[in-house]
């Protein structure tokens, strides 16, 4: 017999003699799972503030488009800047520290008015010079004392209080692990219903990072008005994760 015809029939051979397997053993057996999602919220008290000040000045009202005098800008400027330097020293005076004291940089823009309801007369513009000044309270119930010290030193808005909490990663952990205890709970509870038992974790994923924001509220706080009560309320910190957990099919087996 040649070489060419004795090569097909070596192959034949060989297929025949090659184990015969199961079209399910070739493939592997799918992993028994449980897919499990949970959440968890906790509301944590703030333990500390921040308030934004404002102190403004501005020149004098001019025609719009006429010339302005340049030395009313610098006048405008030196007198926040020693507006600012005198409310930073009463702050100090009362035992803030000027590490808690956090002045910006100038704000600088131009403001149009009308000349009362004439429509007709020309804009009048003046030149607008403002500086924050943001204030840290580790003790809040220095909070009213301090925001009465800054209408009593002259700022001309208070933007708004920013509550917050000193020790973010420990409210934020335990969120998390609430939400993870709550989906260990909710796997036992529905591997005891279907009669299986829960095998290790294959997977775990934050479906919702726990993140704590702080709280802003509002202040329509003006100097006239008398001391005020600040209550923060809570801030709430919610975390979500999925975990899948295999089936421990040898429990499965063992019983009877």
């Amino acid at each position: 017999m040649s070489v060419s015809k004795r090569f097909p029939a070596l192959l034949a051979l060989l297929a025949m003699s090659l184990p015969v397997l199961p079209a399910a053993a070739a493939e592997s057996t799918p992993s028994r799972q449980i897919e499990v999602q949970a959440s968890a919220s906790i509301d944590v008290l703030p333990d500390r503030a921040t308030l934004n000040a404002v102190l403004v000045e501005a020149t004098p009202l001019v025609e719009m488009g006429s010339k302005r005098d340049g030395d009313d800008t610098t006048e405008a400027r030196k007198k926040l800047e020693k507006r600012s330097t005198a409310l930073i020293k009463a702050l100090n005076r009362m035992g803030v520290d000027s590490d808690h004291l956090h002045a910006g940089n100038l704000s600088v823009y131009n403001e149009q008015q009308l000349q009362g309801n004439d429509q007709a007369a020309p804009l009048k513009e003046r030149v607008v010079i403002e500086r924050n000044l943001d204030i840290d309270i580790n003790d809040l119930s220095a909070l009213p004392g301090i925001i009465d010290a800054l209408f009593a030193n002259g700022i001309d808005r208070l933007e708004g209080i920013r509550y917050d909490v000193s020790d973010r990663e420990a409210v934020e952990d335990k969120a998390l692990e609430q939400a993870l205890a709550r989906a260990h709970q909710k796997a036992e509870l529905m591997a005891s219903a279907l009669s299986v038992t829960l095998g290790d974790v294959e997977r775990i994923q934050e479906t919702r990072s726990p993140v704590l924001r702080p709280m802003m509220m509002a202040s329509a706080r003006t100097e006239q008005a008398d001391s005020a009560t600040y209550t923060p309320g809570t801030i709430s910190v919610d975390a979500g994760v999925l975990v899948n957990w295999s089936l421990d099919t040898s429990a499965d087996k063992a019983r009877p």
